[in-house]
């Protein structure tokens, strides 16, 4: 059996957007294999594609962002750095604009679902933002995700891995980011 000490340990303040002020070994382990995960299979999806150099490698970053992303938001040291300040959480979701932007860019045959689950997805993730209760902000969260994946499955992607990078953007940004994890409300 693999022990892993969970002893904290301070994080450059360079990578703290992406991890807190600190954060456990097991964390950033889950986090790094979660991210290359990510951008392996993407590799792999995207290989049949005739896509020009940059914008694969664009790609292969923007894979490690959102699969890290997705453990990263869940974890305490990130949770606890946004939940300090409801503007650094605010300026977070708007700054992740930028990630449907670029994959228009990359498959720009997929615009109108892009477009579709990118505002259904930052909306969602400024409505949970704004509820107090954590019970209450979990519940919504996961209702808002669940509509999120309906409607990333009725809209009409040519390309699979653009719906899967999708799909993970909304778990990402709506239950993952948008849930204040570590709030210890009763209701």
């Amino acid at each position: 059996m693999i022990k892993l000490n969970n002893n904290k340990f301070k994080i450059h303040r360079l990578l703290r957007a992406l991890f807190g002020l600190e954060t456990t070994r097991l964390d950033l382990l889950a986090i790094v294999i979660s991210a290359l995960s990510f951008a392996a299979l993407t590799l792999i999806l995207n290989s049949n594609s005739d896509a020009l150099a940059t914008k694969t490698i664009v790609l292969i970053i923007l894979a490690l962002d959102i699969g890290g992303g997705v453990v990263a938001n869940f974890t305490t040291g990130t949770n606890n750095y946004y939940a300090e300040s409801l503007k650094k959480r605010y300026l977070f979701v708007v700054f992740h604009l930028l990630q449907p932007s670029i994959l228009i860019w990359i498959f720009p045959s997929e615009l109108l679902a892009i477009l579709g689950v990118s505002l259904f997805t930052l909306t969602s993730s400024i409505i949970v933002l704004n509820i107090k209760k954590q019970y209450n902000q979990r519940i919504i969260a996961v209702t808002l995700l669940l509509f999120s994946l309906f409607l990333s499955t009725l809209l009409n992607y040519s390309d699979p891995l653009t719906k899967m990078i999708m799909q993970l953007f909304s778990i990402k940004l709506i239950l993952a980011f948008s849930v204040n994890w570590a709030s210890n409300d009763k209701n």
